[in-house]
């Protein structure tokens, strides 16, 4: 029995989703069920078929982001200084939170979720933890510093979602570079990693 091709119904469904989240974004409009569902030209019974809510949602949408922040993270730091991979990355982040900013700010806003903001910054420690198993000093337990550059940047990130007069995007990103352990943003070697 040969089997089954997968249905590939649903992926052309979050891809509606994604894409009418994008556009709302540059239109800079609400982002809500019934805006995305409008725009994607979906009922919103199918949005809930793949997303239970807009938590989901931008959950889902920053877990592929921190993976490709991640994987430039480790690609530059094999190639680059510390500091220039750094500031790429963190370039990448910035720019990822102002690009979707309606759609972060009301999900990591004041009406957040403890189990929202837990799983974005979970998301983010766990795609930040192959950067810190490279560079985090052997004194330090690298999902510990994980967790911390996540829920330092998420906090920053928010405040700036959340601002009446928002930053421009370039003092976002300097203030996070800044507040980054030397660590992980200097060209100095640090004590011996014994790490896995």
């Amino acid at each position: 029995m040969t089997p089954r091709a997968e249905d590939p119904r649903p992926a052309r469904t979050r891809a509606a989703i994604l894409a009418a989240v994008g556009t709302l974004s540059e239109r800079d409009e609400e982002i809500t069920v019934p805006a995305i569902v409008a725009e994607a030209g979906i009922s919103r019974s199918t949005f809930y078929t793949q997303f239970r809510d807009l938590d989901a949602l931008a959950v889902r949408i920053l877990t592929g982001a921190f993976a490709e922040i991640e994987a430039l993270d480790l690609e530059l730091r094999s190639t680059s200084s510390p500091i220039d991979a750094a500031r790429a990355t963190t370039a990448q982040l910035v720019a990822e939170f102002a690009r979707r900013r309606a759609l972060y700010a009301s999900v990591l806003g004041s009406r957040t979720t403890t189990e929202t903001h837990r799983a974005v910054s979970e998301a983010f420690a766990e795609q930040a933890l192959g950067t810190m198993l490279q560079t985090a000093p052997a004194h330090l337990d690298p999902r510990i510093a994980a967790e911390y550059l996540a829920g330092g940047t998420l906090a920053v990130l928010t405040a700036w979602l959340l601002s009446d007069e928002p930053a421009p995007v370039e003092t976002v990103q300097q203030q996070l570079l800044a507040l980054l352990p030397t660590w992980l943003s200097s060209d100095a070697q640090p004590d011996e990693r014994k790490h896995p």
